[in-house]
């Protein structure tokens, strides 16, 4: 009987690690006649149906979360039209706590697989083989001859290392475009009532020899990133810490994303992370509010000084992403409160503070324990839409506050004016976005699609006519924007309307040609011609207000001197160079 292994990924650029792991699990166990697929969501459901049913497959198992179990409900119930014979199977986070409702309210579904599925899946098909229903299987409920039959019981595979490396047939050439996951622990020792990773105390580890052997395969292949998904890296010093020490002396150039707890970052872990090559290590942390009775109803507890302390070392190294996260709908957290969580968060100053909307996760606390306080999405993904302390029209305005911020601080897009920007409205830096959020629903923006260009020029809109900036903040602030276009657009966009504009040849033909010069600032510096030149470098004058500003990111030469930017492999950098005759050597880049 053959199995088919399937999902609705959300974007195209993720990759299932759950197929990979049941595949090559039943693989192991001597199930041969398998496959798997993957989709989008975004897919058309008949052609997920044709390419589906192409597969003439005996049972078919999809892998359920809340972001796709609308449209993989809604593909079951197709195919029991085409394939009414098939034996359809669910299995994952989604379904795993609520099996015997699932069965009950879908007639098409014949099966619900509970918890880890690598022993389970395997031993499902061998039991229909040998002529069984499949419901002796441990974590297996089923409908069989009209009535509902199995166990109830949540698995969970007792020894990680059992487990094939879940990509041990895999051609990496095919996912080069996709984020690759990886998990090397399960469970979580935190109990946070809004998740559900933490409803068991056990935390399992696969040995620190065998996830080092198997990253050694991702550096080996060439991959750019690898995204742990364990839900806390950090929890066991003697699980994490060697393996970040084999992180940091890899010799390729290879991201890795790891999800920590800021609380039990110890200084150990700090000097460890000093050492981390530029790029090499990525960390996501969800503070996710700083209200007391909000933290203590959702069972967390923030050090603040201790997590202040953290962000300004890890800040320091200047090597390290570091990704914060806050959650609008948590309980007891009104619109006023939420601001201070921002502001709060913000204050840490994080490359990306994602700003979330809570998911009433079903088993989740916060869904069992505050039936009458939420109005949410009765379907997947159930996110929020008011609370007791939330309403809706502040829900409503939050999504387009998101959106803006999304687009203009975590973007990247404009970090030099963001920065500026938020100095001038510190520490209430939630006015500053809500300022423009304000002015972006005014021009009616968030209903239409914008490009780059008109991002640009809306900011500087702001700038102008709605921020409340002095005339020499404005100025300060144009100058700023143009120093984003040119860096993060590699000269793509032209910062004419900011009244930007190049030093005049007359000021510059002399820099260039004198290649002796030059190299003191860039050392491979070669003078070729005029056509070249101007596809590789933008330089114009700065005056001493810009240059107070910048100080912050690099050294900054006495009187006059210009600003260099120069577009190479890596992107463009930029530095100060003195005027012509001058000896003095800065630069900065992004």
């Amino acid at each position: 009987m053959k199995l088919l292994l399937t999902t609705l990924n959300a974007k195209f650029i993720q990759s299932s690690l759950a197929l990979r792991c049941l595949s090559t699990a039943c693989r192991h166990a001597g199930i041969d006649d398998m496959a798997t697929a993957e989709y989008t969501i975004n897919q058309n459901a008949y052609d997920i149906l044709r390419h589906i049913y192409s597969y003439h497959a005996g049972v078919i198992g999809f892998s359920c979360y809340i972001w796709n179990i609308e449209m993989t409900c809604r593909i079951i119930a197709l195919l029991k039209q085409v394939m009414p014979d098939t034996i359809i199977a669910v299995g994952g986070p989604e379904v795993s706590y609520t099996a015997q409702d699932v069965l009950e309210q879908h007639p098409y579904i014949d099966y619900v697989f509970q918890g880890e599925g690598e022993i389970m899946v395997p031993a499902f098909m061998r039991d229909l083989e040998q002529g069984g229903n499949g419901t002796t299987v441990p974590g297996v409920l089923g409908r069989v001859n009209g009535s509902i039959q199995g166990s109830e019981a949540f698995q969970e595979v007792p020894d990680l290392d059992m487990l094939p490396f879940p990509y041990e047939n895999q051609d990496f050439s095919e996912l080069a475009h996709k984020i690759m996951y990886y998990e090397s622990s399960r469970g979580c020792p935190f109990h946070c009532q809004y998740c559900l990773s933490g409803m068991s105390d056990d935390v399992r580890f696969r040995s620190v020899p065998l996830v080092i052997q198997e990253l050694q395969r991702f550096v080996e292949a060439g991959v750019h990133q690898v995204k742990f998904v364990d839900r806390t890296f950090n929890c066991n010093p003697r699980h994490h810490r060697p393996l970040i020490e084999y992180m940091l002396q890899v010799d390729r150039p290879i991201n890795f994303h790891l999800e920590i707890e800021p609380g039990v970052l110890r200084d150990e872990d700090l000097d460890l992370l000093a050492q981390a090559p530029k790029g090499r290590i990525q960390l996501e942390m969800g503070i996710q509010s700083t209200y007391g009775p909000t933290l203590k109803a959702i069972r967390r507890y923030n050090d603040w000084p201790r997590i202040t302390y953290i962000m300004k070392r890890l800040l320091a190294y200047g090597t390290i992403h570091l990704h914060l996260d806050l959650i609008v709908g948590l309980p007891y957290e009104t619109y006023e409160h939420l601001q201070q969580s921002f502001n709060d968060i913000y204050a840490l100053h994080p490359h990306k503070l994602q700003i979330g909307f809570l998911k009433l996760l079903k088993g989740s606390g916060i869904r069992r324990d505050y039936p009458e306080e939420y109005r949410y999405d009765p379907y997947g993904p159930y996110e929020v839409l008011a609370t007791t302390w939330l309403p809706y029209e502040k829900v409503r305005y939050l999504k387009v506050f998101e959106d803006v911020f999304e687009r203009i601080y975590n973007s990247g897009k404009f970090m030099y004016v963001c920065d500026y920007l938020a100095c001038l409205y510190e520490p209430d830096y939630f006015h500053l976005y809500d300022t423009i959020t304000k002015r972006w629903m005014e021009l009616q923006y968030d209903e239409i699609a914008i490009s780059d260009e008109n991002l640009c020029r809306f900011l500087y809109d702001c700038i102008q006519q709605v921020l409340q900036l002095t005339a020499v903040q404005q100025h300060v602030a144009a100058q700023l924007l143009a120093l984003d276009m040119l860096t993060f657009f590699t000269f793509r966009l032209k910062p004419d309307f900011l009244g930007w504009h190049e030093a005049d040849r007359k000021e510059t033909d002399a820099i260039f040609r004198d290649e002796h010069w030059m190299r003191q600032y860039i050392p491979q510096y070669v003078f070729t011609n005029w056509r070249d030149l101007k596809k590789r470098y933008r330089i114009w004058a700065t005056d001493e207000e810009t240059k107070a500003v910048l100080a912050q990111y690099t050294a900054v030469p006495k009187g006059a001197a210009y600003l260099l930017a120069q577009n190479g492999t890596t992107g463009v950098t930029w530095q100060f160079i003195p005027a012509y005759g001058e000896n003095v050597n800065t630069s900065q880049s992004i």
